[in-house]
């Protein structure tokens, strides 16, 4: 298959229609879609407190609830930071920023590792930026028999979307965990750090931290989904992975990644993450206008769309074989 480059003058004239086309955010639209999540969030974390003492049944049921509204403000936060919702960078940076807080987030550390990982999506040269941990069949083989045990247990679902997901999303951005980070990256984890310490010895003062622990538990539960959403729009049977010297962003963005069709009520909470496709070529796209994108372009024509009932079958697929071009699940690299 023919890999796409953007040095194409045809395909760059198509991705500059795209731009113009639907990269036009409606600053009331964005606005609803902010605060019809934000208002039942701060709704149900109100409602959790006022029952933290009854039945353990209804506040694990207000949890569950909350996180789900955190599950669409993560994504609504990772469209603000890409400069997608309002036209003036500094508000979307902003609303960005505060809404990182409601999720322990630091936003311009978030923000550099997520424009790393669109460089690099789907290059085996760059793996590690925004991705899952994926070993090559011949690296897997290389391994040692307890690495790959280890390897196998990092990959496996119970673990990925559990114990890997709190610390990619809760503990992860705590520290500096690479000194050549640019200052401004470095300033956002120790100010976010700050910024929630200091929320939480407000709230302790005024005898309210309660509310921040609700908020943790809350993010805490929605890790798993948050996880698992942004990893099925890359792991997919027809996905392809490149060599440093074939990658390129078009290819990785029409071929590394899919077209998520979820349940009409998953949509909602999923906020346009599924229409993975259309935002790696064009981020500056609004959530909602990826849907007519797909669906009014050509160029979208051979994008892979995944039915949301298959996609736990993506949770199988663990290593990427070079030689075969695909991927391939544990069980079948030891048959071969």
């Amino acid at each position: 298959m023919t890999s796409l480059t953007v040095r194409h003058p045809q395909l760059r004239s198509q991705l500059l229609a795209l731009r113009d086309a639907y990269a036009q955010p409606r600053p009331w639209r964005s606005t609803w879609q902010l605060a019809s999540t934000l208002v039942p969030h701060f709704v149900l974390t109100w409602l959790t407190y006022r029952h933290w003492n009854g039945p353990l049944w209804i506040t694990l049921a207000l949890l569950y609830a909350n996180s789900l509204f955190l599950n669409r403000l993560f994504v609504l936060f990772h469209d603000l930071m890409h400069g997608s919702m309002y036209r003036s960078r500094r508000l979307g940076n902003l609303l960005g920023t505060l809404a990182s807080l409601l999720l322990f987030m630091p936003a311009h550390h978030w923000q550099y590792e997520h424009n790393f990982h669109h460089a690099s999506s789907n290059d085996l040269g760059r793996r590690g930026y925004g991705d899952m941990p994926l070993l090559t069949v011949r690296e897997y083989h290389a391994l040692s028999p307890w690495r790959r045990l280890c390897y196998r247990v990092l990959r496996h679902p119970l673990f990925l979307f559990g114990p890997h997901a709190l610390y990619k999303l809760v503990l992860f951005p705590r520290v500096v965990a690479n000194p050549a980070w640019p200052a401004r990256v470095k300033r956002s984890v120790y100010l976010t750090n700050l910024a929630l310490l200091a929320i939480f010895l407000g709230l302790w003062a005024a005898g309210l931290e309660r509310l921040f622990w609700i908020q943790l538990a809350s993010f805490a539960i929605s890790t798993p989904t948050t996880v698992f959403l942004f990893y099925i729009n890359h792991h997919f049977e027809q996905s392809q992975w490149r060599a440093p010297a074939q990658w390129n962003f078009v290819d990785a963005a029409l071929r590394g990644t899919s077209v998520l069709i979820y349940p009409p009520w998953m949509r909602w909470f999923a906020a346009g993450i599924g229409m993975h496709c259309m935002h790696h070529l064009v981020p500056k796209i609004p959530n909602y206008n990826l849907e007519r994108c797909w669906k009014e372009s050509p160029l979208f024509d051979q994008a892979t769309v995944i039915p949301f009932r298959d996609s736990l079958a993506a949770t199988r697929l663990r290593l990427w074989d070079e030689d075969k071009q695909h991927y391939v699940g544990v069980e079948g690299y030891r048959r071969g």
